[in-house]
């Protein structure tokens, strides 16, 4: 049985963690639990918004896996899936009150917090990143290295082009001799797939099956999280006004979702079938089964429930982010997250 334990007495006492402290969203409502059982209290409210930073692709399957496998119901939550339209969007709803939760990277949240909006981050369900540069087997960038004399299609204003100078210059590649080619997100997939390009910047867990099925060969990957470039994904953030007014219900939202991404990860195939079901006109089913492999590879949480927030792992987005000019006034890391509303096995 799970019982409900504080972030700061886990780390303590359990060693799961580096070190100890007074983390992130102590100025919160902590849950509320049960002594002898260690349940979770009864939820504040049951109905909730969740809304994700785009369309349905395979990393968002274990959303809809909750709701229709009744993990939602078990933890006596009524969730609402809401698709979006960006990370930003989803940032300013969430501090608006607009929706309770949302689905955004580790980039917009810390700007956000920067800037004064009162949100903070509770899990990210990618503790490696899933940014990646993709090129083709006869041009291939296998190391940092290989981008000199060659030409590369990004995104722009995407954190990718703007982490990109900073990357060429910690691992000593002449910019110079580095063809960036900044464009539209449609263009630029245009212009790899066409082989205009020799290598593009994409996520692993969303582009890169659909590009290698269109292409029908495998791409050479070079992972910056592979070179100290590690920005966690698919992060939850929430209201701080919701989270202080509802803490129950975000440590059963997050509890939920835990025996949610176990199940999705251990039955692929499952999780496969009931995405075509809800997205029938949407969803290839080879795709989404590869982008949930890839997800499987970068969601590794060891003795700790998933989307558990390593202090080290935001300590280090900050530091890029920063380094990167995407943020000026860098707090300390556990000003932008809490693990408050986890439970932990004992």
């Amino acid at each position: 049985m799970k019982r409900f334990i504080p972030y700061t007495v886990a780390g303590c006492f359990l060693g799961f963690l580096v070190g100890c402290g007074n983390e992130g969203g102590s100025s919160l409502a902590k849950p509320t639990v049960n002594a002898d059982t260690g349940e979770i209290g009864e939820p504040e409210v049951e109905d909730v918004t969740l809304r994700l930073n785009w369309r349905f692709k395979g990393e968002f399957a274990p959303f809809y896996v909750a709701q229709e496998k009744g993990f939602f119901e078990d933890y006596g939550l009524n969730v609402d899936v809401l698709e979006g339209n960006g990370s930003t969007s989803v940032m300013q709803t969430v501090a608006q009150g607009q929706d309770d939760l949302g689905i955004t990277s580790t980039v917009e949240p810390a700007q956000g917090v920067e800037e004064g909006m009162p949100i903070t981050m509770i899990a990210t369900y990618m503790n490696s990143s899933p940014i990646m540069i993709a090129s083709h087997p006869d041009t291939p960038v296998a190391t940092p290295a290989d981008l000199e004399g060659k030409s590369i299609a990004m995104a722009i204003a995407s954190t990718f082009t703007n982490i990109f100078p900073r990357f060429l210059d910690e691992e000593n590649v002449d910019a110079t001799q580095v063809e960036a080619v900044q464009v539209e997100a449609s263009a630029r997939n245009g212009l790899f797939l066409g082989k205009e390009v020799d290598a593009v910047a994409i996520f692993s867990t969303n582009e890169l099956p659909v590009f290698e099925q269109e292409l029908g060969y495998e791409l050479t990957p070079l992972y910056l999280s592979e070179y100290q470039f590690d920005l966690a994904g698919l992060t939850v953030i929430g209201n701080n006004q919701f989270l202080n007014d509802n803490p129950n219900t975000a440590a059963r939202f997050l509890a939920a979702m835990d025996e949610a991404f176990r199940y999705t990860l251990d039955h692929v195939d499952e999780a496969v079938a009931i995405s075509a079901e809800r997205f029938s006109d949407a969803v290839d089913e080879e795709v989404v089964r590869k982008q949930l492999l890839l997800l499987e590879e970068i969601a590794q949480f060891d003795s700790v429930p998933y989307g558990w927030i390593e202090e080290e792992n935001i300590a280090e987005t900050l530091t890029i982010l920063e380094g990167s000019g995407l943020i000026s006034d860098k707090q300390d890391a556990e000003a932008y997250f809490t693990n408050e509303f986890f439970q932990l096995d004992q």
